[in-house]
């Protein structure tokens, strides 16, 4: 595991999500996933979390 809080996880998501343009809805998602399980949140990829959420990869606001 990467030793990282969740409040730190959550702002390298933020920023993921401010540079791929994902949907707000998605980023209140993931800030709840991040704080379930942090632990498991920092060792997965940013798109990976957003697959979780959507299920289709079709989060980002020019598809």
């Amino acid at each position: 595991m990467i030793p990282m809080s969740a409040d730190e996880i959550k702002q390298f998501w933020h920023g993921f999500c401010e540079r791929q343009k994902v949907k707000p809805e998605v980023r209140a998602e993931g800030d709840r996933r991040i704080e379930a399980d942090p632990e498991f949140w920092a060792d997965q990829t940013m798109w990976q979390l957003v697959e979780a959420i959507s299920g289709d990869g079709k989060s980002r606001k020019d598809q």
